[in-house]
């Protein structure tokens, strides 16, 4: 081991009392898993495609047919004549000429786009961006057809406690998470 590591374990076994053995034990655990890190990729086609293959974002035409099948619609043509649809995007300011203008569309009425699952960080819970997709049964982690008032209710008081804006949460978050806890009570 490498000396400023043996004195700052000397110094945490005086500090705290720690068993000076285990922490060399841990440090040398920690020194073998960084060297094993630091070894060098070597990037062919067939470890690149033998890992997770890359999800590639949907394009505009398929965001666009997957929308007018939700709709019930043959092409985009019928979708923007189809009364359903008008009023489903009545009062949104929607670009249908962009992909985003297609893309939130597709979070609404169809799914969650698979680039966008599984992600991580402040605004997402289970792997959904709450601020993007509204999808209270994945984000609560319930089950449509089993669940009670009162799972609705526990589920939300325990991401409540994580996501209150009083206890560090993000306020945006937390609001989501209301609208979704009384979408989902509102038909019990």
């Amino acid at each position: 081991m490498t000396t400023p590591i043996e004195s700052r374990i000397h110094e945490i076994v005086h500090e705290f009392g720690y068993d000076a053995q285990v922490l060399k034990e841990f440090a040398e655990f920690v020194q073998s898993q960084t060297k094993s890190a630091r070894k060098p990729k070597t990037s062919t086609k067939s470890t690149q495609t033998s890992k997770t293959p890359k999800i590639k974002e949907p394009t505009v035409s398929e965001l666009q047919a997957a929308v007018a099948k939700a709709f019930g619609c043959g092409d985009i043509k019928e979708l923007k004549k189809h009364k359903a649809f008008k009023l489903a995007i009545a009062g949104q300011e929607l670009d249908l000429r962009k992909k985003e203008g297609w893309l939130i569309l597709y979070r609404e009425w169809v799914r969650v786009p698979e680039t966008e699952r599984h992600e991580e960080g402040p605004t997402c819970i289970n792997g959904i961006d709450v601020l993007k997709n509204f999808r209270p049964w994945h984000v609560f982690n319930l089950n449509p057809k089993t669940a009670s008032t009162d799972d609705i209710n526990t589920a939300f008081r325990h991401l409540a406690k994580q996501h209150h804006p009083d206890y560090g949460g993000n306020r945006e978050v937390f609001e989501e998470l209301q609208k979704m806890r009384d979408s989902l009570l509102a038909f019990r």
